[in-house]
């Protein structure tokens, strides 16, 4: 929240640019810096009317495109009129992955300076989330982005990762200064790589 400009700090400043963020107009600030959670909304209207939210102006090939960016122009297509169908309360639903996927696509389309990701990949299945995030690099390319994320292959791409424990930052760094550190996200790591041994070590006559 304080990285999106919700909140402002009670002490220090957030800036973006150089200018504190709670300085910033409302509709600077959300061209600016845009948030995505798990908490996704998927409005009554159609399709093409969720994207436009994010680019009023967006042709049909630019909402495509952003659908292509986050891997859901697949369903989208299979929609019964496509970009034209119905979504929301009472109309055609989309499952969870499918409306995180749309939010992600409004994302692209606003096209911010910052982008902050708080678990926004946490509902697709880990394998799927993997391959989504790896094209979202290419579209983010360029950009500030802050992922708040307890998959550990998230971490891993970051150029900088902060462990915060009880609200503090304990360990700062990049992914193989933190796994040398062998402090809390060494353990996590080693933890984490190990799991699918076991799981299949687990599955061995």
């Amino acid at each position: 929240r304080l990285l999106a400009g919700i909140d402002g700090p009670s002490a220090g400043r957030v800036e973006v640019g150089g200018v504190r963020l709670v300085d910033l107009e409302l509709e600077q600030l959300r061209g600016e810096v845009a948030l995505v959670t798990q908490e996704h909304h998927v409005f009554v209207g159609t399709v093409a009317d969720n994207l436009l939210l994010a680019r009023p102006a967006a042709t049909p090939d630019e909402l495509w495109s952003a659908l292509r960016a986050v891997d859901a122009d697949g369903w989208a297509s299979g929609l019964p009129v496509g970009l034209a169908t119905m979504v929301g309360s009472g109309s055609h639903a989309l499952n969870e992955a499918q409306s995180q996927q749309l939010a992600l696509a409004r994302l692209v389309l606003a096209d911010p300076h910052t982008l902050v990701l708080d678990e926004a990949t946490s509902l697709l299945d880990p394998r799927a989330a993997r391959h989504l995030e790896r094209s979202l690099a290419a579209v983010v390319q360029g950009r500030t982005v802050v992922a708040i994320a307890h998959r550990l292959h998230t971490a891993h791409d970051a150029d900088r990762v902060a462990v915060i424990e009880d609200g503090n930052i304990t360990e700062i760094g990049t992914h193989d200064e933190l796994v040398a550190a062998n402090g809390a996200y060494a353990a996590l790591w080693r933890s984490w790589r190990d799991e699918p041994e076991r799981a299949r070590g687990s599955r061995d006559p």
